[in-house]
């Protein structure tokens, strides 16, 4: 079967958002430049921690990329900027609305180049309104969205250790979704498209249903801890957690079946067809579980096909056989050797038999800053600025 030609995507983004999306859709077979500056990259070549000599996040997001280095300075810029856009399916900007006019990278300017082209611009807190201005960095906008959760050390506020932003990572998610949709509303006669997401509204979104709940009720969402005795976790006679989930009638008679809890089985309203059950039942639950072993009760309540689930650590979740056959990392060769990522969780075949076996080839490893500058040039008609300085002075 002839393979169709890839997706060309231009991103002209840096740090993290515009760059996952672009990542995300060359793994889904697209072909990306990365249009970076001289020095300065796309901003992830300097970060730590290294990873075989490797910033994590150059690693991360780069990998089958091709690069293009020059500075808005460079007398050539304009010239650069239109020959990718009109080579491209789809342009990646990030940046906020003031910015990309001053560089040259906004909606108009790039549409003169390419009448048929998908923009994606990912803005730091949106197009309009108070806070459009705003400088993003990475945790602001999850602070604004009231999704940083603080401790206090001697009056001291500090965010609560393990927090992981959500908005940087979800608007290059929604960006590349919304990429695709563009791409074949244009496709089917829908004309050039503006794609537009902020950092600040996906970590907003990210709480959907507190936001569904405090707008219409003036009250958050359910706390897990507090849902009942039915959806709970309890500890093991090896103090391991297990999060143990019998809610529906059958899976709640199997329940007391297997723990010895028979005077227990018939309780429950069905009505609609999930019962989370009486705080009484705590004690007896939590006896019944303390008996046997983390591991004991792994196998049992798998057997009994209960909704259960080990809380495992990250570490025990991505050395499990399981994240082994699912193939949830993707290998690259850098000159300290092979090392792994995390591989999107969009996989792409072209049968269920296949998709039931993945296998997921190496990504070209990160490139170079600007090691594809010339080809590039050449491959979107600007021979005549192979070999030309495109630093504009830039140190």
């Amino acid at each position: 079967m002839t393979q169709p030609e890839p997706l060309r995507i231009v991103d002209f983004s840096t740090h993290m958002s515009g760059p996952l999306a672009s990542h995300l859709l060359v793994e889904m077979g697209a072909d990306v430049i990365k249009v970076e500056h001289p020095v300065q990259g796309d901003g992830n070549r300097g970060n730590e921690p290294k990873i075989a000599g490797i910033s994590d996040l150059h690693l991360a997001l780069n990998p089958g990329t091709r690069s293009i280095a020059i500075s808005t300075r460079s007398p050539h810029w304009s010239d650069v900027v239109a020959g990718v856009t009109a080579w491209a399916d789809a342009v990646i900007v990030g940046s906020r609305p003031k910015d990309a006019v001053r560089r040259g990278l906004d909606f108009h300017t790039l549409l003169e180049a390419n009448p048929q082209l998908v923009y994606c611009v990912i803005s730091g807190y949106g197009l309009t309104g108070p806070w459009a201005e705003y400088k993003a960095h990475g945790q602001n906008m999850d602070a604004l969205a009231g999704r940083v959760e603080v401790d206090w050390n001697d009056g001291h506020p500090q965010t609560q250790v393990g927090w992981r932003s959500a908005g940087v990572l979800l608007a290059g998610v929604f960006g590349a979704m919304g990429v695709l949709a563009a791409i074949v509303k244009r496709d089917r006669g829908g004309g050039p498209q503006f794609v537009h997401t902020s950092i600040w509204n996906t970590a907003l979104w990210w709480n959907w249903r507190d936001v569904n709940t405090w707008v219409n009720n003036d009250e958050p969402w359910h706390e897990y801890r507090a849902l009942g005795s039915r959806y709970s976790m309890y500890a093991t006679s090896d103090l391991r957690a297990l999060l143990i989930c019998p809610l529906e009638k059958v899976a709640w008679e199997r329940f007391c079946d297997l723990t010895g809890l028979d005077q227990l089985s018939a309780r429950g309203e069905w009505t609609h067809s999930m019962d989370f059950g009486y705080d009484d039942e705590f004690p007896l639950i939590t006896d019944a579980i303390s008996r046997r072993s983390f591991d004991d009760w792994t196998r049992l309540l798998d057997e009994a096909e209960i909704p259960f689930a080990p809380i495992l650590t990250l570490d025990e979740a991505v050395n499990s056989e399981h994240a082994q056959v699912n193939r949830v990392l993707r290998g690259t060769e850098v000159p300290g050797g092979r090392v792994q990522m995390a591989a999107s969780p969009v996989q792409l075949s072209s049968n269920p038999d296949e998709a039931a076996q993945p296998s997921l080839s190496d990504l070209p490893p990160p490139p170079d800053l600007g090691s594809d500058t010339d080809e590039i040039l050449a491959e979107v008609g600007l021979d005549h600025l192979v070999g030309e300085d495109l630093s504009g002075g830039s140190r």
